[in-house]
């Protein structure tokens, strides 16, 4: 007996891999307990056990085995650290206990793999079930199924994903076991209930019997409301919070005929029934509002498209393709697009790759065939490439919609039919704002039934259509086209109209619409109204994000319950499973600090004037809000015939105008115009009075509210006055007030447009003067094209006064525009255009002084940093000169003949069409982004056999880039993939060239469209290694200059699993330059989500790629930490230094705990005390001790983890920190090794 029991005076890890089963069903006993007691999930407790878990649940004996999956369970659901054990546990699992002989066995590994999954570890989940489907064991093949019908019932279809497993469905229905059979049919009926009819089209292939059994069982759930009966952990803090509010509601509903003491039993019977809903999830129970966050029952929405592979038909078309849908015998060109359509209707979902070619045939034989017969089958064609392409055939959409819709012309039935078609399916790759274009010279087309079926393809899209992708311009512009052709005189014109509108009206609203509609007459608008009502909203509109209201009362702790599952379920029975944890202490964090910074947002944007609006008063109002504010003596002596009363009024007025309300409406407006109203008004002759009235106005800019329509009431006037001898001073800085109160910009073009209709030039040359002294103290606050337009005229002028202010306000422009100013005075006289140069040469390079007025003044209690800050925001942003040039429209000279020269089968025919375009863009210099079919023609181009062409297309890419300025964007999606090609290509001149080209497009419209469709995924996908090398040394060039955010996480996502596969690629400069790139993706995407992508990697791999990111992991930019946030000190630490005697450990125990409790008394102290003791540590780095013996000690018993690792874990830091502090390791360094900002060690 003493042997038997000589095991348990072990440590528990020890008695876990005791050779004697006994010792391991004890050790997994006493693990179990240990792991209910653990209150925290990141307690260092769980690291000792986290090696053994694949131990327990493999044990050989069958009771050990039992006892170590109930400890796992209880590990799995309650240890931070249970994520990382998913494969190796998961693994054994399947092999060893998910067919074991014992029930309980197995009842137990499906209870693990589910709390798997609701920790989220889902698709390593699935991905080990469905390897055990393959298993050559029947009956581990059967439980698999079974397990992940299990998983898929409890957990829904978004969790547990179809297409994981839907390709073994037909050959596990086949199999030669029965159960295996039967189970897969439970999965298959399991599979229909969350994705419905999609799954019909999987089952096709199996034999009809098998076919006419699943759709019989198909049919028996097919009434059945799916809903998940269990949520992964993420979702139950936020299903328990609307639970609580649900019980919440209950307590405010009031029933009479409830007495309050059946009252509080019903509240508390709501309680628990929410409750139990959400820990045992039973439909009896269930409370729908909560289960369904959407409000929408039945069958999840699947797009059977997703569980299909894609597949390259482009390396599977005839060879011949293109030759015969060329040739004149129309048989030959329809065995040609029969060829097309086979291979499009075998593959229904198609791998991204260069469709330019084939989108270009097929749109020439829709516009350009005579024969009906192949329009219609090359639109069907079209068509089924657009669905197979999806997302990605918007490069080829803008292209393909003009000829679409002009193709309507057309009356045959099967052409209509197949063009419909196309039209749908290309729209679900594009938007309504991208082709609206397209859309209204449609409309407006001679053709009847081009609008007809244009109206009709409109009703359509909206009805698949988002209301949040019509923005108002766009609404006004296809109701106003709209409401063009509700009033042709064809009835098929006017009836599809009235639909397309009627289903306007359904998706926007009749509040929205009904204002535009307001000339329609009444039995048109009847008939809106019938469409209105038939339509039909085809897809889930989203509901308005709304905004969180504040807390009226403070939130009150309520203390977690232990709850029985309610009996009487018609479920099937629930496995019973132990205890796995205890009652848990829930800790909420409160944030702190947001309050004050609201407040401090209120009060500065209370601060700031605010943009405001008012009707323009009549005289009448005017006089009458007069007669309120005014003192009759002041009111008359205005309009006095002496000029002493009229002083003597303005004395009086200007004295009571700061005492006025500024909340009064209409306050600046009936003084200001009183002031000017009142004759003489501003046309005043007595120079006094005249200098009263402009600062009479001057003082209302200053101290009231102003809007535009005030200005124009005495600007004009105020302008006039500028060229008086006397009051010209007063008139200026009345302008300035005003320009100061509304908008600088306004104020400048109102006086502009008055002062060069003058006659006299010392308005003018005055007008100019004040401008130029506007720009120095405002900023370059104003439109420059208008500005130009205007001082061109006052340089021209033949009085030497204006043309000499207006020479000089050039000047002051020189210093905001710089030294592409000059251009727009290149067609100017020699003699004129050399005093030009004379001021424009003083002020070149010039910095322009900061601007004191229109400057957001900052409050006292702001520090000098948000002062700097918040002049560097009212500075003007720099502005593009070319965008104020005229741009020249080419399309006109992109004609067919020139584009049939550049695709020619001679290479010399190529590239003599291709300097011919260049001539056409070196002659424009600048031109508009509408450049016809150009873009595709181009793109075959940069995919030229030919070097040199290749070459040649590349440039004129560059050119286009440059000469388009940042409209170049639009064509990004057309021309980027062959800009990608060119990088892999052998020629160096190319691959330079292709470089240049992506960074002049990049510095042109920006680098947001190059990360668009997944391009750049789909070249590294198939690319050749010099194409990998190129592109990810240029990815980890330009990535880290994009704003954060700029870029979309799905298209990083796609990138991530070709970077980690380019880590560990045989060629040297792929993984050199894919490695310096891991940064880039960083930057965007996130050190944890990078992480979290590892899980799908080979084992053999994820070394070298958890290297990589470990290695760039320390050099991602500092987050700045929000004012008032600091780095929490460490505590100070005893120095007492140990440096013999067996002792040691416990001294240095003791000593930690004596530091803890000052720690602890450091906490109550006041924040100027707390300051001076966090003095610098002068203690020796590290003291003297024995503590290394100890922990080899430690490490033997296994009380501790041992120190080897290939990468450090969370548990080995916080092991680390805990040792130093023992060691009384120099706190300073400490702090710096342990520092959230991974920068810090350096200084150590």
């Amino acid at each position: 007996m003493a042997e038997d029991t000589e095991y348990k005076k072990l440590p528990i890890e020890e008695r876990c891999v005791h050779k004697l089963w006994k010792a391991r069903v004890d050790g997994y006993e006493e693990a179990a307990k240990v792991f209910r007691e653990l209150d925290d999930e990141k307690s260092p407790e769980w690291s000792k056990y986290a090696g053994l878990i694949k131990k327990m649940v493999v044990d050989s004996n069958a009771l050990a085995q039992e006892k170590g999956l109930e400890a796992a369970l209880i590990f799995v659901e309650n240890s931070s650290l249970a994520g990382r054990t998913v494969g190796d546990v998961m693994s054994g699992i399947v092999q060893k206990c998910i067919a074991a002989p014992k029930t309980k066995t197995k009842e137990l590994s499906v209870q693990v793999t589910l709390m798997y999954v609701e920790i989220e570890k889902h698709e390593a989940v699935v991905e080990e079930l469905v390897k055990g489907m393959d298993h050559k064991n029947p009956k581990i093949v059967a439980a698999c199924v079974a397990a992940t019908t299990q998983a898929m019932r409890e957990f829904g279809s978004k969790v547990i994903g179809i297409k994981q497993f839907i390709k073994k469905l037909a050959p596990l229905m086949a199999d030669r076991d029965k159960a295996v059979r039967d189970e897969t049919k439970q999965l298959a009926v399991e599979s229909y209930r969350w994705i419905g009819a999609v799954m019909k089209t999987h089952i096709a292939s199996l034999p009809q019997v098998t076919v006419k059994e699943l759709e019989d069982e198909f049919d028996k759930v097919k009434s059945e409301r799916a809903e998940p009966t269990r949520y992964l952990k993420s979702q139950q803090e936020k299903q328990a919070k609307i639970a609580d509010e649900a019980a919440a509601s209950v307590e405010d509903t009031y029933d009479e005929n409830i007495t309050p003491t059946n009252r509080k039993s019903v509240k508390k019977y709501c309680k628990q029934v929410i409750k139990e809903t959400f820990i045992f999830g039973s439909p009896k129970y269930a409370f729908t509002p909560l289960l369904d966050e959407d409000g929408e029952a039945g069958v999840e929405d699947l797009d059977p498209m997703d569980l299909i592979d894609p597949v390259d038909i482009l390396s599977k078309m005839p060879k011949d393709f293109y030759d015969k849908l060329d040739e004149k015998k129309w048989t030959l060109r329809k065995e040609s697009l029969d060829a097309l359509e086979k291979l499009l209707t075998e593959n229904p979902k198609l791998e991204g790759g260069e469709y330019g070619a084939l989108v270009s045939a097929l749109k020439k034989v829709i516009s350009k065939d005579s024969n009906v017969v192949l329009v219609a089958l090359a639109g069907k064609c079209m068509a089924m490439l657009a669905k197979g392409l999806s997302k990605r055939f918007s490069n080829y959409a803008t292209a393909c919609v003009p000829a679409l819709l002009e193709k309507f012309k057309e009356k045959k039935p099967n052409v209509v039919t197949a063009l419909r078609e196309a039209m749908d399916s290309i729209y679900s790759s594009t938007t309504l704002e991208a082709q609206q274009e397209h859309i209204v010279e449609a409309l407006n087309n001679k053709n009847p039934n081009v609008k007809s079926e244009t109206a009709l393809f409109l009703a359509r899209a909206l009805c698949r259509t988002q209301p949040t992708a019509l923005n108002k311009k766009l609404v006004k512009l296809l109701t106003t086209s709209l409401v063009k052709t509700l009033n042709e005189s064809d009835p098929t014109v006017r009836d599809s109209s009235a639909e397309a509108l009627g289903t306007l009206m359904k998706l926007m609203s009749e509040k929205t619409l009904t204002p535009l509609l307001l000339d329609v007459d009444a039995l048109k608008m009847t008939k809106i109204k019938e469409c209105h009502d038939k339509a039909e909203i085809k897809i889930k509109v989203a509901a308005p994000k709304k905004e969180a209201r504040p807390a009226t009362a403070p939130t009150t702790k309520v203390a977690a319950a232990t709850t029985k599952p309610i009996g009487g379920t018609t479920e099937p029975k629930q496995v019973t499973r132990p205890a796995t944890s205890g009652a848990r202490k829930t800790v909420k964090k409160t944030g702190t600090g947001a309050t004050g910074a609201a407040s401090a947002g209120t009060s500065r944007a209370a601060s700031s004037k605010s943009t405001i609006s008012e009707r323009e008063l009549t005289p009448e109002e005017v006089q009458e809000k007069a007669d309120v504010l005014l003192p009759p003596d002041v009111l008359n002596g205005l309009s006095d015939s002496n000029w002493k009363n009229r002083l003597a009024a303005m004395e009086q007025l200007i004295l009571q105008i700061p005492s006025y309300d500024a909340q009064q409406p209409g306050l600046s407006q009936t003084l200001v115009r009183t002031i000017s109203g009142r004759k003489p008004g501003l046309k005043e002759m007595n120079f006094q009075v005249l200098k009263l009235k402009l600062d009479a106005i001057r003082s209302v800019a200053e101290n009231f509210p102003l809007t535009a329509i005030t200005v124009d009431h005495v600007v004009n006037e105020i302008t006039e006055k500028l060229a008086d001898a006397k009051n010209g001073g007063s008139a200026s800085d009345a302008l300035t007030a005003l320009s100061e109160a509304t908008k600088l910009e306004h104020v400048v073009s109102k006086v502009l447009s008055f002062s060069l209709e003058q006659k006299s030039p010392k308005v003018q040359s005055e007008a100019f003067n004040w401008i130029n002294k506007a720009i120095v103290e405002f900023g370059f606050k104003l439109q420059p094209k208008m500005l130009i337009d205007d001082v061109r005229k006052g340089v021209q002028s033949t009085n030497p006064t204006v043309r000499g202010a207006a020479i000089q306000l050039v000047g002051t422009m020189t210093m905001y525009m710089g030294n592409s100013l000059m251009v727009f005075f290149d067609g100017e006289k020699p003699a004129l255009k050399s005093q030009i140069l004379v001021e424009f040469n003083k002020n070149l390079g010039e910095k322009p002084p900061r601007p004191v007025r229109g400057v957001v003044r900052s409050n006292t209690n702001l520090d000098d940093d948000e002062d700097e800050d918040a002049n560097c925001r009212a500075s003007p942003e720099p502005m593009n000169l070319a965008d104020l040039l005229p741009r020249v429209d080419i399309s006109s000279q992109i004609t067919e003949s020139l584009l049939k020269e550049m695709s020619d089968k001679d290479w010399k025919t190529r590239n003599e069409g291709l300097t011919k375009l260049q001539a056409i863009i070196n002659e424009s210099k600048l031109i508009k982004p509408t450049i016809g079919d150009l873009a595709p023609a181009l793109a075959h181009r940069l995919l030229d056999s030919n070097a040199k062409i290749a070459q040649t297309a590349l440039s004129i890419c560059e050119q286009l880039s440059t000469a388009m300025g940042a409209g170049c964007r639009s064509h990004v999606r057309v021309l980027f993939p062959g800009f990608l090609h060119a990088l892999g290509d052998n020629k160096s001149f190319v691959r330079a060239a292709g470089l240049n080209c992506m960074n002049s497009f990049g510095e042109q419209g920006g680098y947001k469209e190059f990360f668009e469709n997944e391009m750049i995924a789909d070249a590294l996908k198939s690319g050749s290694p010099l194409l990998k090398s190129e592109l990810w040394a240029w990815l980890a060039e330009k990535m880290p200059l994009l704003p954060p955010k700029s870029i979309s996480k799905e298209e990083l996502t796609s990138m991530v699993p070709h970077l980690y596969a380019h880590i560990c690629d045989r060629n040297a400069e792929v993984r050199k330059n894919a490695n310096e790139a891991v940064l880039a993706i960083m930057i965007h995407l996130g050190y944890e989500a990078m992480a979290r992508a590892l899980d799908k990697q080979k084992p053999a791999s994820k070394k070298d790629i958890l290297a990589a990111l470990e290695k760039a992991r320390p050099n991602l930019p500092v987050k700045p930490l929000p004012k008032g946030k600091q780095q929490a000190p460490i505590p100070e630490e005893t120095k007492k230094v140990v440096r013999s005697g067996g002792g040691g450990a416990a001294a240095l125990k003791q000593n930690a705990t004596k530091a803890a409790s000052a720690s602890s008394d450091k906490a109550s102290t006041t924040t100027a005390s707390r300051k001076k003791e966090e003095d610098v540590d002068t203690s020796p780095l590290l003291a003297v001790n024995n503590i290394k013996n100890q922990r080899l000690i430690d490490e033997q018993k296994m009380r501790v983890l041992k120190w080897t690792f290939t990468t450090p874990r969370e548990e080995f830091t916080e092991l680390l920190r805990d040792q130093m502090t023992t060691a009384n390791v120099n706190k300073a360094m400490m702090a710096n090794m342990f520092h959230d900002d991974f920068r810090n060690p350096n200084r150590i």
